[in-house]
């Protein structure tokens, strides 16, 4: 199948492309095409057009995304451009039988506590401009039955970035720093091979969607929080705790992915395999 992946330099295109099967089940091909801006700006609508009228794809990928870290400051352009980006792709939704959004957890609103929520208890409407955004393209997804939305909370990987919570552990373990946390807060991280699993479930079932979610956390049914998740990676880690009792957690319910009964690695034995990679 023919495959195209937004924003293709990004951490998310880059694990899909590297690592979902060139086969799938029916032993049909993978072809994937991740365009860089110089060849696709979602915020150009004429540059838009031409790709898509250029181009025949079946599946597309949705990982073009402004914000969403809370280390940077975001301004309005973080809302603006996310929903411009979104717009211009889906005007073209029907040349696509599948479409996969890189949903977030931020769409439940991280002024809250986000503890084990369902993918349909958006109990606020979140204020901060990511967050809105993501809130914003979830409503539209839903005039789109070829659009799935995949709730991202955190998925790690070994070449992510070295401030990453899970990668600055094992760092500060190797040089015995000190490790801060700031809220210990439950917090789900999943390992990118498990995300793979997922995407391949739903790839593999393009002609049976009747039967697919069309939301999903991307979820672990066993909550850890941060500090449980260092002790995790080396128990002599040295750990400055500043909140031990956050309310602000950030977690989803897994009811809806359980059901794939995918054999997952699993948080545990994926930092083990993730420590390895690392050697």
């Amino acid at each position: 199948m023919k495959i195209l992946i937004t924003g293709g330099n990004g951490n998310i295109a880059k694990i899909i492309k590297n690592n979902l099967k060139n086969y799938n089940e029916n032993n049909t091909q993978h072809i994937f095409n991740a365009p860089g801006r110089d060849k696709l700006n979602l915020l150009d609508a004429h540059m838009v057009k031409d790709f898509m009228e250029n181009n025949d794809f079946d599946i597309c990928f949705h990982t073009c995304i402004l914000g969403g870290r809370r280390t940077k400051a975001e301004d309005y352009d973080v809302f603006y451009i996310n929903l411009l980006m979104f717009e211009n792709l889906m005007k073209y939704s029907y040349k696509f039988k599948m479409i996969f959004n890189m949903d977030s957890g931020a769409i439940y609103d991280r002024n809250t506590d986000i503890l084990n929520r369902k993918e349909d208890e958006m109990n606020t409407i979140p204020e901060d401009f990511y967050g809105f955004s993501k809130y914003v393209i979830y409503q539209r997804s839903l005039n789109h039955k070829n659009l799935y939305n995949l709730r991202i909370f955190n998925i790690f990987h070994p070449n992510e970035e070295e401030n990453r919570f899970i990668k600055l552990c094992f760092s500060n373990t190797k040089n015995d720093t000190i490790m801060n946390i700031q809220d210990d807060k439950y917090f789900d991280f999943v390992y990118y091979l498990d995300f793979i699993k997922i995407i391949e479930y739903y790839v593999n079932n393009i002609d049976n969607q009747e039967i697919l979610p069309k939301t999903i956390n991307i979820s672990y049914d066993k909550k850890y929080k941060l500090s449980e998740i260092a002790k995790l990676i080396s128990p002599h880690i040295k750990l400055n705790i500043t909140n031990e009792n956050s309310k602000n957690n950030y977690s989803g319910n897994p009811e809806k992915i359980n059901s794939f009964k995918l054999n997952f690695i699993g948080l545990e034995n994926s930092i083990a395999h993730y420590r390895e990679t690392l050697l």
